[in-house]
């Protein structure tokens, strides 16, 4: 088992690349992306980082908003989960 900090760099790691493989592909001007790279960096966060950070944009931008990149955030985790549970170790 990975100690969390190891585990979440290499979460972060692999959002990262993901990040950079979609941004050849993106019009990196639009808010659409923004809004992505946003979502990235909070998905880069650990745990308690990402509380906080949530908790801020709930506060600057509204539930709904914090919820919705929440969401996103965890989706994008939660797919780095996979794609490292993929690869040989």
């Amino acid at each position: 088992m990975l100690l969390p900090d190891r585990l979440n760099q290499r979460i972060a790691e692999a959002i990262k690349h993901q990040i950079n493989s979609e941004r050849e592909e993106a019009d990196t001007t639009s808010a659409i992306w923004r809004a992505r790279c946003e979502v990235a960096q909070i998905a880069m966060y650990s745990d308690a980082q990402r509380s906080v950070f949530i908790s801020h944009i709930s506060e600057r931008r509204g539930s709904v908003a914090a919820r919705e990149m929440q969401s996103q955030a965890e989706a994008l985790r939660t797919n780095a989960i996979f794609v490292l549970a993929r690869k040989p170790s």
